[in-house]
């Protein structure tokens, strides 16, 4: 079958299905469904807990949008929202997202261990420190966030307002912008093939994905690849080498643009200012 025809670089028109992977023959989700962690977690019982500043720029996003959607669980199923026990405004504080991000890879440990482990004892440990976070959360970490009591008026599986606010919040306040580029911003993006907007939006914000000019933001740099927008506003990276190598021909054409007309407006400046004496 002939492979379609490139789209030019500038706007995109139909879907980009001839210059991106998709894995297994369908579109990848950034962040894996709760059945496909829980057998990753089978298959590698011995989750390893890692810091965000050694991540790299895919694996941070992928680690956010997942931890976002287990403390959605968290939240749910321990009916946290009783006398806002965990605070919703949780995403803000730094060190509230370290604690649950321990809770999560300790629970996924100890539920995804083999069937010859005695884990029960682990468990109920596990639920101590749950207890034990919860009652931090609200008198150290956001002690002046609490506004009173009052009954659960939401679940936040339902609230598009509440997701919105937790996975548009920034992850990595705190951490110092040398530590993030020393090991994400250039690294390869090995570990997912597909962003939302949001989470491409997030990037650009921070400055680790740049369009490869203002006039056609459909085409952005970001970890060390090239990544196109989907008709349906989701990224996905760009491994078709004959649109690679164009991309990379017109980043550099655009560069070296650039580059003289930031010296032509220094002899301009020069040449007037020399007028002006």
């Amino acid at each position: 079958m002939t492979e379609p025809v490139i789209t030019p670089i500038g706007r995109v028109k139909h879907r980009p299905h001839a210059h991106i992977r998709r894995l297994g023959g369908r579109r990848a989700n950034a962040v894996p469904a709760a059945d496909t962690q829980l057998a990753a977690a089978a298959a590698n019982p011995r989750t390893r807990l890692v810091e965000w500043h050694t991540m790299t720029g895919p694996e941070r996003i992928t680690a956010w949008g997942g931890l976002c959607e287990w403390v959605t669980w968290l939240h749910d199923r321990y009916e946290l929202a009783v006398e806002s026990r965990l605070p919703q405004c949780w995403a803000e504080h730094p060190g509230l997202i370290e604690e649950l991000w321990a809770l999560k890879v300790w629970r996924e440990e100890i539920y995804g261990a083999a069937p010859d482990q005695q884990v029960g004892q682990a468990a109920r440990y596990w639920h101590t420190e749950l207890r034990t976070v919860v009652a931090n959360a609200t008198t150290v970490y956001a002690a002046a966030c609490r506004t009173g009591h009052r009954a659960p008026e939401h679940r936040a599986a339902e609230s598009p307002d509440l997701q919105q606010r937790w996975t548009s919040a920034d992850a990595w306040a705190g951490i110092p912008n040398r530590l993030l580029a020393a090991h994400g911003d250039t690294a390869a993006a090995s570990t997912a093939d597909r962003l939302t907007a949001a989470e491409m939006d997030g990037a650009q914000a921070r400055g680790f994905a740049t369009p490869i000019s203002p006039g056609i933001p459909e085409y952005v740099r970001f970890a060390d690849a090239w990544w196109a927008v989907d008709t349906d506003g989701a990224w996905l990276r760009v491994v078709n080498e004959e649109l690679l190598e164009r991309l990379e021909e017109a980043a550099a054409r655009m560069a070296a643009a650039d580059d003289a007309a930031s010296r032509y407006r220094e002899t301009a400046n020069g040449t007037k200012s020399r007028t002006n004496r």
